[in-house]
């Protein structure tokens, strides 16, 4: 999955860290990462590809550098370019339409067809990074005063430069479910995806006061009609494309398997046969494992 970065080794705790040149500078604009094409291959550029692009800018951009995590020895943080830079800096074309004739290209990169790249530790540094911009970028004011806030130098917060009310990132905890009726199992397709985005599972957020196995039987209920038991937790998983930590469960139905679909929500509600599964290209989320494992015979 997206985490499973071994080797490699995550390690989320914030430090008061200047960024140096061969750091990696994380930029998103809108739902796109910035991505350097170079040498038939994808990266995450470094604080020095910077000065490709930034020209007198780069030492100012380089000292606004927000520290994020570090993984094995390497540092990101993520940065804003101005306006007049990104406004240069195309969002995803074929690659081969945008690179120099030197073979290189900096573009924007959807997060959602970023996630398909290879290898998994530079998807989730991404993704991760994703999460922890759009908390920054909501975190410039205070939410009980309004005044400006500041980065903390302690830990990873920001504080009212008012009032002194401390900002932390926020997890939204959310449940997926693989519904299975003895060698079927259920897959849906979200009204609010793209239509060309592949069949899934039920999923949902947990909402306040509610265990992770209440939130199972509700969403099942509401999104397709079902009701379901032996309830099972499976894995979890961050997933920061969404600001989400994913907690995955397996359920078999109870009783009536007649789908009734929430018409405002799901578009699409099927059972299949093991057979009949869609491949998946990979299993960065726990909702894909554990289709292909069902389809595998090993869930």
């Amino acid at each position: 999955m997206i985490h499973e970065i071994y080797p490699k080794k995550y390690d989320p705790t914030y430090i008061n860290r200047k960024a140096g040149d061969d750091d990696h500078l994380l930029c998103y604009e809108k739902d796109g990462i910035l991505i350097k094409y170079e040498n038939d291959s994808y990266s995450l550029p470094k604080c020095r590809d910077y000065q490709e692009i930034c020209d007198a800018e780069y030492e100012d951009i380089k000292n606004s550098a927000y520290y994020l995590f570090e993984i094995s020895g390497e540092y990101y943080y993520v940065i804003d370019l101005p306006e007049w830079l990104k406004e240069n800096i195309p969002y995803y074309r074929k690659t081969e339409d945008i690179v120099d004739k030197a073979g290189k290209a900096w573009f924007f990169l959807r997060i959602h067809s970023f996630r398909e790249l290879d290898p998994v530790v530079m998807v989730f540094a991404g993704a991760t990074g994703y999460h922890l911009r759009n908390w920054k970028n909501v975190s410039k004011y205070c939410g009980c005063c309004g005044s400006n806030t500041k980065p903390s130098t302690k830990e990873r917060a920001f504080v009212c430069t008012n009032c002194g009310h401390e900002i932390y990132p926020q997890i939204s905890p959310a449940v997926i479910v693989a519904i299975t009726n003895g060698d079927s199992i259920l897959l849906v397709r979200n009204l609010r995806r793209p239509k060309n985005v592949r069949l899934e599972l039920v999923s949902g957020y947990v909402e306040i006061g509610e265990s992770f196995e209440h939130a199972v039987h509700r969403e099942v209920l509401e999104e397709v009609g079902l009701r379901v038991k032996n309830v099972r937790m499976y894995k979890d998983q961050p997933w920061g494309i969404s600001g989400a930590h994913m907690i995955g469960f397996v359920a078999e139905v109870d009783g009536d398997d007649t789908i009734v679909r929430q018409e405002d929500e799901i578009s699409e509600a099927k059972w299949y046969k093991r057979e009949e599964v869609p491949e998946y290209r990979n299993r960065l989320s726990v909702g894909s494992e554990m289709i292909l494992r069902f389809k595998e015979g090993k869930l």
